[in-house]
């Protein structure tokens, strides 16, 4: 595990994630016992609405149970992933000699390592705790000061401090998912990841948009004539505008307007407003039982056929399989 200071300009930023070598794309989550698997499964939620958001599956995960004994022969931690290790909030962590030695070699092996609840004594239990300053529940601060006195206890619910992250309970674990997925991908995905999962304060939201949009903003990196034509493009789903159109309410030409999505995009005016129009159709499919001629008008296209071709081409699959699984599951 890498143990140097991720803040290489020694500020008393709580959360010193600049590092890029400990973070990584690959999470390997390891659960203390069955009934803390929710935990595990929300923050691998986490990880698929960034995925969402981020437009690939750049994230993937692994979910082992450290009860199961096949665990004890295995190696659990590759050094390119990070792992995850799951405690509860009524019981700590302490695991029996014959897991111990599996689990010190992980967190050694691991590019960072993340500790949630009573997981936070693995790491003291074997010995290997590289960081000195953690979150801790309150329910274990009494037993975390008396196995390691010249630990440091983090005042905030989550903590990224060296190599090693912590957070002190369920939502606090998706919190930690989403400050180390910001580390990597910048702070306007971490506040648009925030936003999607309801973890954002009141009154500190960025306007709504699509997860097409989202996107597309990331790439502008903030051009103010790109982020107003998303807005209109958004504001005009149903009724679709030109170019000239679009380029007229901004008050500037079409061909700048052009020139700025493609300069930032890489993709035309038309074909990023087509793709918010089939992002919106497969969010009402999903969501929604209106028919598809009702869903192609309310997302600007002409009839069920177009919308139908364009559907395909971008997400390999027709609009009546994504209802299908939308309301059945995948059989």
């Amino acid at each position: 595990m890498y143990l140097s200071n991720l803040d290489p300009l020694g500020t008393p930023d709580p959360r010193p994630l600049r590092d890029q070598r400990s973070l990584s794309d690959t999470f390997v989550f390891v659960v203390q016992e069955a009934s803390n698997a929710f935990v595990a499964e929300t923050c691998i939620h986490v990880l698929r609405r960034a995925n969402r958001i981020l437009g690939q599956d750049i994230y993937s995960w692994s979910l082992i149970d450290a009860t199961r004994r096949a665990c004890r022969d295995m190696t659990l931690c590759a050094p390119h992933q990070v792992l995850v290790l799951v405690g509860g909030t009524d019981q700590p962590w302490r695991p029996a000699k014959s897991d111990l030695s599996p689990l010190r070699a992980a967190i050694r092996n691991a590019a960072r390592v993340c500790v949630v609840g009573g997981a936070v004594f693995v790491p003291l239990a074997a010995g290997v705790l590289g960081a000195k300053r953690v979150s801790v529940h309150s329910a274990f601060r009494a037993g975390v000061q008396e196995s390691c006195a010249n630990v440091e206890m983090h005042d905030d619910t989550t903590c990224h401090h060296k190599a090693l992250s912590s957070a002190t309970g369920p939502a606090a674990a998706m919190r930690m998912m989403v400050e180390l997925i910001g580390a990597r991908e910048g702070k306007f995905t971490e506040v648009a990841l925030a936003c999607d999962l309801g973890l954002q304060e009141t009154g500190t939201q960025p306007a709504a948009g699509s997860g097409e949009r989202w996107r597309m903003q990331r790439l502008a990196q903030g051009c103010d004539v790109i982020t107003d034509a998303l807005q209109i493009m958004e504001d005009h789903i149903e009724d679709t505008l030109s170019v000239a159109q679009i380029a007229e309410i901004i008050g500037i030409s079409a061909r700048k307007l052009e020139r700025g999505f493609s300069e930032k995009l890489g993709r035309s005016p038309l074909k990023v407003y087509r793709d918010l129009r089939l992002d919106r159709a497969n969010d009402l499919m999903m969501q929604t039982a209106l028919p598809l001629g009702e869903v192609a008008l309310a997302c600007g296209f002409s009839n069920v056929t177009l919308m139908k071709r364009w559907f395909q081409r971008k997400y390999g699959q027709a609009p009546c399989d994504v209802r299908r699984q939308a309301f059945s599951g995948i059989h």
